[in-house]
């Protein structure tokens, strides 16, 4: 579960450093700025409404070695808490935005804490927004759109609205919106001096009258390794009542983070 839960913030962590500025594909009637605040706020437009999410999620990874598929139920309270739990409750996962807490009963160990656990593993800073506007098909790092000359056209490619960050670092980000919807068909996160690069592709499915991912597919390389973690969403329901058991079992074993 550990691994999972890192796998599944591989792609967003990378953003969290500072990147180049972005670019967007132009069609010469207006200039590519305003091109880009226009694709951009029909974005935003775009961003699903709802108090609460309920379903259940089948994540699958697969790195070449080892593979696993675990099907895990899933709330989560827009802006407020995101809870995943194994079958059997083997293991759990509640994260806010003050908060990372999980526990594993395979190993009898737990984490609780705050989103340093896992900026440490990856050496970037991990945020709760970062991990919603993912999990919901939303751009990572809306900042970056509002600031002047940050955000560039591409060519469009099948129909697709491209735009790419570009800043001081060497990351390289291009967000791929989507014609019909504005949603996030796919985001690519390069950083080509490390050989790393990390593709989330959405398909999305209609709830209600809201819009949210069907599937998630994270692809990450590092040189020659790569890392595929699959997430489709299944029988979710909008705004029903829900709470989030979650107690750490007597015994277990704390995982620490080094200072």
């Amino acid at each position: 579960m550990k691994k999972l839960l890192i796998i599944f913030t591989l792609l967003f962590l990378t953003v969290g450093c500072k990147t180049k500025r972005a670019v967007v594909a132009t069609t010469g009637k207006v200039t590519a700025e305003k091109q880009v605040q226009e694709v951009w706020q029909h974005h935003l437009a775009s961003f699903p409404v709802f108090k609460t999410l309920v379903g259940s999620v089948q994540v699958s990874y697969n790195d070449g070695k080892n593979s696993q598929s675990l099907p895990l139920s899933f709330r989560m309270e827009k802006d407020k808490a995101i809870w995943l739990s194994a079958p059997l409750g083997i293991a759990k996962v509640f994260i806010t935005p003050e908060k990372v807490a999980f526990f594993n009963r395979l190993d009898s160990t737990y984490f609780n804490g705050d989103f340093s656990y896992i900026s440490r593993l990856l050496g970037v800073t991990v945020d709760f927004d970062a991990l919603q506007n993912l999990l919901l098909g939303n751009a990572l790092y809306a900042s970056y759109f509002e600031k002047e000359k940050v955000v560039k056209l591409l060519p469009e490619e099948n129909n697709r609205y491209n735009l790419q960050i570009i800043d001081e670092s060497p990351i390289e980000v291009i967000y791929r919106f989507l014609p019909d919807t504005y949603r996030v068909g796919s985001t690519e996160v390069v950083e080509p001096v490390k050989q790393q690069k990390a593709v989330a592709t959405y398909e999305y499915q209609q709830v209600g009258e809201v819009l949210l991912p069907h599937t998630l597919k994270i692809v990450a390389t590092e040189g020659a390794n790569q890392t595929e973690i699959s997430i489709e969403f299944k029988g979710i329901e909008l705004d029903k009542s829900i709470n989030f058991p979650f107690k750490i079992p007597e015994g277990f074993k704390e995982i620490t983070v080094d200072k």
